[in-house]
């Protein structure tokens, strides 16, 4: 352990839990503690260093996977809502960099959600999950953020957490892909405490941690729905007789994400980790791994995003902006990828974060312009 973490160590152990120990950036001196956050997990030396982790605003590739990057369908879009960047003063844009100690965070007050519900059940068909996207353990933030000036300065999320029936088909036996896939904005998988998970990226395609105020217990909404980013060290509490994490949630492609510790208890970081930030061992098989570094939870799919039927269940992809649906609930991007005889990843990238870019679309694509807009308007 080195010194510093030792001086945060016995901090916290008397109470002093501020950032104080990593010394304040002058501007957020005499800020209420409630508004700041320390996981015992960046209280030692075996991991990465919570006071300067890597800003992933760089890491991001729509072209191919990488170790460490995120492998998004979707390219930046600087004109999407966000935070307020000049605002920001626990990110070091010339290096990179961004101390979670210093970052500001929503703390607990008196919002309350219905209970949370999570079940999962496994059929011939395949992993059955249903929740209502509350949280399952009721640890929420005080929404909406509005009683916040000092956050809403920085981050003007008007959106309020609500209850929303949601109801998963999963593969019960994932395929493995040699190609990765592409993670889209929207939601990548659900945890076990019933709350839908967001890739790392934010609208903008940037480090979403870093840039977006979230709420002390890892979340926050978008307009209605709340979702993490990251997985919340509380969720982390089930070990394998090897010391290995237990799952926390499952991702689209059917494989299980498991906590923070491999084998032994040893904390995880992307260089024990493949592109799509997963390994394969022993009994387990393939999965993936919660980090502290970016891209956090998943970095494409290493499975094949399969088309599952039930009698009682939709195919579907879990709740999210992205991909659209019509009323029906069937996934519009993929019927629109077949009229046009494209494939719905390159239809993805084309067309980016809502609203679609028509014009750029049909140039990536190399068809009819007005054709696009009349079949989008279709199946709107």
């Amino acid at each position: 352990m080195n010194s510093k973490h030792l001086l945060c160590y016995l901090l916290l152990i008397i109470g002093m839990t501020g950032p104080t120990a990593f010394g304040k950036h002058p501007s957020t001196s005499g800020i209420d503690e409630k508004y700041f956050l320390h996981p015992m997990i960046c209280m030692d030396s075996k991991g990465v260093d919570c006071s300067k982790l890597k800003l992933g605003d760089s890491y991001l590739s729509t072209s191919s996977p990488a170790r460490g990057k995120l492998y998004s369908c979707n390219p930046k879009n600087p004109s999407a809502p966000g935070s307020r960047a000049e605002r920001i003063t626990w990110i070091d844009f010339i290096n990179n960099k961004w101390n979670l100690f210093e970052k500001l965070w929503l703390p607990e007050g008196n919002f309350q959600t219905p209970e949370g519900t999570y079940s999962e059940t496994i059929t011939e068909n395949g992993r059955i999950i249903e929740a209502n996207n509350v949280p399952k353990d009721s640890k929420i933030g005080d929404w909406p953020m509005n009683k916040h000036q000092i956050l809403t300065e920085i981050d003007a999320n008007p959106g309020v957490p609500a209850v929303k029936s949601l109801n998963f088909l999963f593969a019960k036996q994932p395929v493995w892909s040699d190609s990765p896939s592409c993670l889209s904005l929207g939601a990548i998988g659900i945890t076990n405490n019933g709350i839908v998970l967001y890739s790392a990226a934010d609208a903008r395609g940037n480090d979403a941690l870093a840039h977006e105020i979230v709420d002390i217990y890892g979340g926050h909404p978008a307009r209605d729905e709340y979702h993490y980013h990251f997985i919340p060290e509380r969720l982390d509490v089930q070990r394998l007789e090897t010391g290995h994490s237990g799952v926390v949630g499952w991702i689209l492609d059917g494989f299980p994400i498991h906590g923070y510790y491999g084998i032994g208890g040893k904390e995880m970081t992307n260089k024990d980790l493949d592109e799509c930030h997963g390994h394969q061992h022993g009994s387990i098989g393939y999965h993936y791994h919660a980090t502290m570094e970016y891209p956090y939870t998943v970095g494409c799919y290493r499975g094949k995003i399969q088309q599952i039927t039930s009698k009682n269940f939709d195919q579907r992809r879990l709740a999210g902006d992205d991909p659209p649906r019509n009323n029906s609930g069937v996934n519009r991007l993929n019927v629109i990828a077949d009229q046009l005889g494209v494939n719905v990843e390159e239809l993805r990238r084309a067309v980016g974060s809502p609203p679609p870019d028509f014009k750029r679309a049909a140039r990536m694509l190399k068809i009819d312009e007005e054709q696009l807009r009349r079949i989008f308007k279709k199946y709107r």
